[in-house]
């Protein structure tokens, strides 16, 4: 494959690791065996253990970072005063789009579909000089059509399991508080961006500004919330995500969920031509809650009074 054939520019990727080399191993094998791969530049950041006891895996995935082969560039980039999940990948994306005006982000416990770097290109220059569109995401929690394996949608949320965006879109100095602020002045904001009452993420907002919690992806998913930009989702995920092994510092316990792609690769893509929200949307927000029912299990009537007493607490708070 050449960038003739494929018609793109191939755009970085940006790998974030830090003490879990076999993932990151598991991770570049599966990057390799897209054609796309070879002619692509990559960019791996290494951040700082939060705990002393884990340096010697940190030291570990450098090595192997170091020892990559299968791409067109590898340059291997230390970034030991990052020891969160949102400071290491702040610093990461900002370098690499100080160079490029559009970057591919994995973390190291994902794997990627064969047909994952042609599709993430091919989207990020289809709508690259859409403003609506802020993001591509990789992931999708369940197969939006069956009968249409290479179609992708537009949803008015972002993902952070294996996701792309442009310079234009990317903003390093996000002001929380202010897009806080601008959520909770309607409760319909609220309702739309908890997904429809299906998932808290307001909480985390919150917690964000309270704790100084680390999400770094709920505070991207409100930045793009406010502006009105669309994401690219395809109609199956082209992502495992292997972090649910009790290896992760969000996920203590070991959980079995989707470790198999559930669609083949795809040949080419069918991108919408209109930017607006797909139908679909209303399908994807039902596998969300099927997923948090399944990692967080309670009964659906359990899972209908959390959700009236989050609108309750939210409607006396905001």
């Amino acid at each position: 494959m050449s960038n003739q054939e494929l018609n793109v520019n191939f755009a970085p990727i940006a790998i974030f690791a830090c003490r879990r080399p076999l993932h990151l191993l598991r991770l570049l094998e599966s990057l390799r065996k897209n054609p796309a791969a070879a002619f692509s530049e990559i960019y791996i950041f290494v951040g700082g253990p939060k705990k002393e006891s884990d340096w010697s895996y940190v030291r570990e995935t450098v090595t192997l970072s170091r020892q990559t082969i299968g791409f067109q560039k590898v340059r291997v980039i230390e970034l030991f005063e990052q020891v969160t999940g949102s400071g290491l990948i702040h610093a990461g994306v900002s370098i690499v789009l100080q160079e490029h005006d559009r970057i591919i982000c994995l973390e190291d416990d994902l794997e990627v579909r064969p047909d994952f770097l042609e599709y993430m290109n091919k989207a990020l220059h289809h709508y690259l000089l859409d403003e609506k569109v802020g993001a591509v995401s990789g992931w999708n929690y369940g197969v939006m059509n069956p009968s249409l394996p290479n179609k992708a949608y537009l949803f008015p949320c972002t993902t952070s399991w294996g996701w792309a965006t442009w310079r234009r879109s990317w903003n390093s100095s996000i002001n929380v508080k202010s897009d806080f602020q601008w959520l909770i002045s309607k409760s319909s904001r609220i309702h739309k961006f908890n997904f429809h009452e299906s998932y808290n993420c307001l909480s985390m907002i919150e917690r964000i500004l309270t704790e100084n919690y680390d999400a770094w992806d709920a505070a991207w998913y409100l930045y793009c919330f406010r502006r009105g930009m669309l994401t690219v989702f395809p109609n199956s995920s082209m992502i495992i995500n292997r972090g649910f092994d009790g290896s992760g510092l969000n996920f203590k316990r070991k959980y079995s969920w989707k470790e198999n792609f559930e669609e083949l690769p795809q040949e080419a893509f069918v991108f919408p031509s209109q930017i607006m929200v797909s139908k679909e949307y209303v399908f994807y927000r039902k596998q969300l809650r099927e997923w948090i029912q399944t990692f967080w299990p309670e009964s659906k009537l359990r899972f209908f009074l959390n959700m009236l007493i989050r609108k309750r607490r939210q409607h006396i708070n905001y």
